[in-house]
C-alpha cells in the first residue's frame, strides 16, 4: 500500500529502520507496520527510484555547466571545486563522501560515498571459507558496500579520482581546473592518477581557504609577539574584518593583479589610519 511506502520513506530520510517504525507504530497505536521481507522490498523500491532521480539530476546540472563554459569560452574542459566530509570527525569513521561542483553554475554535478564497512559481509564472515559463501560472495561483491581501503583521510583523494575517471564516460566531458582547498594530498592523486591520459588537469586556489588562511597565520602571529593584541591593536574583531574584505579584493579583481594589489594595500591603510 502506499502509505506503507510513504511511511518507510519518511522515516528512512530520518534515519529510522523498521525497529523504530515498529515502536513508532505502538506509541501512536496504529496497527504494526509490514514484515521484515515487505520492508526490504520497500527499500529497495526507494533506492533504485532515488538512484535514478539523483542520475538524472547531475546529469542535468553537468549539462548546464557545459553550456556556461563554453559561453565563457572555456572550451578545454569544466572548471570544478571538489571537497569531501565524514560521518564523524577523525581519521576513524567508516564512511565518507566527495562531490564535485560546477564552478559557474555552483551545483553538484557528481558524488562518491566510500564505506569501509557492509553489513552483509560482517554477518557472513563466520561462514569464510566454506562453498555457501563462495557462493554468495561472487554475487555480491560487484553490490558491496566496502569499496574502501586503507585510511579514512584517503577517502576523499580516492573518491575525487574516481569521478574525475568517469567525468568522459559519464557527461563526455573533462573536468580541466580543480579548486581545491589548499591540501595538496587530493590535487596529487589527480595527478598520479592521470584520468585523462597526456591532459593534465590544472589546479586553481579556492578563494575561502586563502581568505581563511590570512586569518590563521595572524592569528597565529597574535599569539607569538608579545603586545600585538588588545585594544586598539590586532584584535579577533579586527582579523575577522581584514580577512573579509581581503577576499572581496581578490575576488573583485580576478582579472588584474595591479588592481587587486591596491584594493589590498587600501584596506591594510584604512585600518591603520587614525583618522
Amino acid at each position: 500500500y502506499d502509505v506503507n511506502r510513504r511511511l518507510t520513506l519518511a522515516m528512512r530520510l530520518i534515519g529510522i529502520g523498521i525497529q523504530g517504525i515498529s515502536k513508532f507504530c505502538a506509541f501512536m497505536c496504529f496497527p504494526k507496520p509490514v514484515f521484515q521481507k515487505s520492508y526490504d522490498e520497500i527499500v529497495q523500491s526507494i533506492a533504485v527510484a532515488t538512484d535514478a532521480v539523483k542520475s538524472k539530476v547531475l546529469r542535468k546540472a553537468a549539462e548546464e555547466e557545459k553550456k556556461i563554459s563554453v559561453e565563457k569560452g572555456q572550451l578545454e574542459g569544466l572548471t570544478v571545486s571538489g571537497d569531501g566530509s565524514w560521518r564523524k570527525r577523525g581519521f576513524s569513521s567508516l564512511y565518507g563522501f566527495a562531490s564535485l561542483i560546477g564552478w559557474f553554475s555552483g551545483k553538484v554535478i557528481d558524488i562518491c560515498v566510500k564505506s569501509k564497512y557492509c553489513k552483509e559481509c560482517e554477518y557472513w564472515q563466520k561462514k569464510e571459507g566454506t562453498a555457501e559463501y563462495d557462493e554468495w560472495y561472487e554475487l555480491h561483491e560487484p553490490n558491496c558496500n566496502a569499496n574502501h581501503s586503507g585510511s579514512a583521510g584517503k577517502m576523499e583523494p580516492d573518491a575525487v579520482v574516481q569521478m574525475f575517471s568517469r567525468s568522459e564516460s559519464t557527461y563526455n566531458v573533462r573536468y580541466a581546473y580543480y579548486i581545491g582547498d589548499g591540501d595538496s594530498k587530493t590535487f596529487k592523486s589527480i595527478q598520479d592518477a592521470k584520468p585523462y591520459g597526456n591532459f593534465a588537469v590544472t589546479k586553481k586556489e579556492c578563494i575561502g581557504h586563502v581568505q581563511k588562511r590570512l586569518g590563521t597565520r595572524l592569528r597565529n602571529l597574535k599569539k607569538e609577539v608579545k603586545n600585538l593584541g588588545g585594544r586598539g591593536k590586532l584584535t579577533g574583531k579586527l582579523i575577522d574584518e581584514l580577512s573579509v574584505y581581503y577576499g572581496l579584493a581578490i575576488r573583485r579583481n580576478t582579472d588584474s593583479v595591479e588592481n587587486m594589489r591596491n584594493e589590498i594595500y587600501a584596506t591594510l591603510y584604512h585600518k591603520i589610519s587614525s583618522d
